[in-house]
């Protein structure tokens, strides 16, 4: 059983999602249980950074006596955040989301292409790996994030993911980080 965090940072006028998952064997396969998740809203960096660190410090999270695996999108303002992070101490994997399907490392970053991000993440929810107590505070935010994310095939034939016009998808992002770090990189151990 391990812990995996996963932080979508967000500039100061939008949503940073912070997930917290349970990684255990259940039987002959993995499953994913949400156990916490936080969401914030105009916070400045340096509040990202310490609400971050102060969440993988939370010995909640730790397995005998191991930290938690730490996964950060670093796309975008995340590069700034994984920075000053790191300085607090956190063990930390970032992942760059890029177009496609492909998983490649340069140097430190992971780099994953959101279709596969979330199609692993899909077929882990879809098959009842990935569960979410619905007592959870954030369940009913979480759930109209998932029900208004769309994929929509461009006429070129590329997979475009995003949440409907006015809807968020912070929270579901740091939740299917999470769960595809656990299956592709510490289940399926690649890279």
């Amino acid at each position: 059983m391990t812990y995996i965090l996963s932080l979508d940072p967000a500039q100061v006028r939008d949503w940073s999602a912070l997930a917290a998952i349970q990684m255990h064997l259940a039987g002959k396969r993995f499953e994913y249980d949400l156990t916490a998740m936080g969401r914030k809203q105009g916070l400045p960096y340096d509040q990202i950074v310490n609400w971050a660190v102060e969440t993988y410090k939370n010995k909640a999270f730790w397995e005998d006596g191991q930290p938690p695996h730490f996964i950060l999108d670093s796309t975008g303002v995340g590069v700034a955040v994984r920075d000053m992070i790191a300085v607090g101490g956190v063990r930390l994997k970032a992942i760059t989301i890029t177009s496609g399907e492909s998983v490649t490392r340069s140097g430190p970053l992971i780099h994953v292409g959101k279709a596969r991000l979330i199609g692993k993440f899909l077929g882990a929810f879809d098959s009842g790996k990935v569960r979410v107590n619905p007592a959870l505070p954030m369940w009913p935010k979480l759930e109209r994030e998932m029900l208004a994310f769309r994929a929509e095939i461009s006429a070129q034939g590329r997979a475009k993911f995003e949440a409907d016009s006015g809807e968020n998808d912070d929270m579901l992002f740091a939740l299917a980080q999470a769960v595809w770090y656990g299956e592709e990189i510490l289940r399926g151990g690649k890279l």
